[in-house]
């Protein structure tokens, strides 16, 4: 069968593979029709006027946000990752209720949208390459011992980030903040990177002590994943793709705003977690994610 893939871009990160690489990689037969990068306002008329043109692909795998749903005569699968409220949802649930498949990406994010859904629905976590990230003594000296490791934004909502600076400014860890928006901060206890290459990423986990997650919503954290499979231990809110998962192998829940307490019991326990195994047994390596999309597609008819 041939698909198309539709989103705006492959990678807004230069050098850096995507989910959507991994598609294109492991399914025969789709092809990228991003043309290296089209705006979302222009995709879904740019998708159509191909369509009338020279015909419809036998199905269509696109992202179910950012933009309007597209009047087309073959199925479309729609990945739904990120949650919003207001126009936003709306047009998500308009693209989604006309869709063949709705695919969730963590089971937080379903729960959210579940009442609202009509299409058929399937919940396939965004596998990571467990190959890529893993323990390594490959580490980056400037990084300070038992740095605590943050990787998002430095927006307060959804992300939390307002709890990362709290944390900086009333205790004596060390940190090292992985930022996606040129983010700078000069202390003594803080390193920041911005915008930085899986290779270069997979060095600074392994260089922390462990991964925190503040967000106040989130639907998978991939970074908490990357970071379990280099064994680094994690704290996190209840949310993403350990949404529900009692403390273990993996890490700690923040309980009532309890980070100090349970900060120094993984940085003085790390040696009884097992964060690689448990990710590992989960199922979100990016090998099971891949044979779960392509038997959907081979599904399909």
């Amino acid at each position: 069968m041939k698909g198309w893939l539709v989103n705006d871009t492959l990678t807004c990160i230069p050098g850096t593979k995507t989910f959507w690489h991994d598609l294109l990689e492991n399914i025969p037969g789709l092809i990228d029709m991003t043309g290296g990068y089209t705006d979302f306002g222009s995709l879904p008329i740019k998708i159509e006027r191909e369509v009338k043109n020279n015909g419809a692909p036998d199905y269509i795998i696109r992202n179910a946000t950012f933009f309007r749903k597209m009047n087309l005569p073959c199925k479309q699968l729609s990945l739904l990752q990120d949650i919003y409220t207001g126009q936003a949802r709306e047009q998500q649930i308009d693209v989604c209720n006309n869709s063949e498949i709705t695919i969730f990406n963590s089971k937080y994010t379903y729960e959210n949208y579940r009442n609202e859904i009509k299409s058929k629905v399937k919940i396939i976590s965004l596998g990571i390459d467990f190959d890529l990230f893993k323990p390594s003594t490959e580490t980056i000296p400037e990084i300070l011992p038992n740095s605590i490791l943050y990787v998002g934004s430095s927006a307060n909502y959804p992300k939390g980030f307002n709890t990362i600076i709290n944390l900086i400014d009333t205790t004596n860890y060390n940190f090292c903040l992985v930022m996606k928006d040129d983010y700078k901060l000069f202390h003594p206890r803080v390193r920041v990177y911005n915008m930085v290459s899986h290779d270069m990423l997979v060095k600074i986990y392994n260089s922390c002590g462990m991964l925190i997650c503040t967000s106040i919503t989130e639907t998978q954290h991939l970074a908490s994943i990357e970071a379990g499979a280099c064994n680094l231990p994690v704290l996190t809110t209840d949310i993403r793709a350990l949404y529900n998962e009692p403390d273990g192998d993996w890490g700690l829940k923040v309980k009532d705003n309890n980070y100090i307490e349970k900060i120094d019991y993984i940085l003085n326990n790390k040696d009884k977690f097992s964060p690689r195994q448990f990710f590992l047994n989960k199922g979100f390596n990016k090998k099971d994610c891949m044979n779960s999309w392509k038997t959907l597609i081979e599904n399909l008819y």
